[in-house]
């Protein structure tokens, strides 16, 4: 089993929902997000995943997140900010946009600051 990682990042400000103090007062955040892949078995070029594809496919996913007003953005209009939110979209977004049978999203990390970090897994049978 191999994985690789990729990171990006983006600056975007938040307002949570149901979360009394700080939380809840407008915000904002240099995220860093990570995502990793995993394949039991290597492509035909010995690779999981080119970086460069995984780096292109999660910034393309991060990008409307660049310098807004998170809660103003599909899916956060409705689904609160969270970093664990956060985390989750991302990773079904790359799902959609890489996985395939040999090639599976294992996980996407999400930072607040250096001190916080929300972790999405992905469970394979």
């Amino acid at each position: 089993m191999w994985e690789i990682s990729q990171e990006t990042e983006v600056a975007a400000a938040h307002q949570l929902r149901f979360a009394p103090g700080e939380g809840e007062r407008l915000h904002g955040h240099n995220w860093r997000i990570k995502a990793t892949v995993r394949a039991s078995e290597l492509d035909s070029s010995g690779f999981v995943c080119d970086f460069a594809v995984l780096g292109r496919e999660l910034r393309a996913i991060v990008e409307p997140y660049e310098h807004v007003f998170l809660n103003e953005v599909a899916p956060f209009m409705d689904l609160n900010p969270t970093a664990e939110n956060i985390a989750r979209v991302v990773a079904d977004n790359l799902v959609a946009r890489i996985e395939t049978p040999r090639l599976k999203v294992a996980r996407v990390e999400v930072w607040e600051e250096r001190t916080c970090q929300a972790v999405y897994y992905r469970l394979f049978p």
